[in-house]
């Protein structure tokens, strides 16, 4: 017989840290979610593969967290770096082009 095991139940090595975003139970900080939102219509505009790597990587997150939380912090990490690698220099754009546009 097989018991579900909820992510509270599994403890969190002492020594790693959280993920970007995401808090000591496993789930998305309100920052977490805001950011992810933002970096993630930056990166579907500047570059839609990464972020369907990234929904990939974080989804592999969520069901890898019960049996090893270190291996799912890894993975979310992974998948921020997926979302800010394009995004952040589409937000650069995107506020270089306003400011652009305001001062002509």
């Amino acid at each position: 017989m097989t018991e579900a095991v909820s992510a509270a139940s599994v403890p969190a090595p002492a020594s790693s840290g959280t993920a970007i975003g995401i808090g000591e139970d496993g789930t998305y900080t309100r920052f977490g979610q805001v950011a992810a939102f933002v970096l993630g219509v930056l990166t579907m505009l500047a570059f839609l593969p990464l972020l369907v790597v990234a929904a990939m990587l974080y989804t592999r997150a969520e069901t890898v967290f019960a049996a090893d939380p270190a291996r799912a912090r890894s993975l979310v990490n992974w998948s921020w770096v997926c979302i800010a690698v394009p995004g952040v220099p589409a937000l650069i754009a995107l506020v270089a082009g306003a400011g652009l546009l305001l001062s002509a």
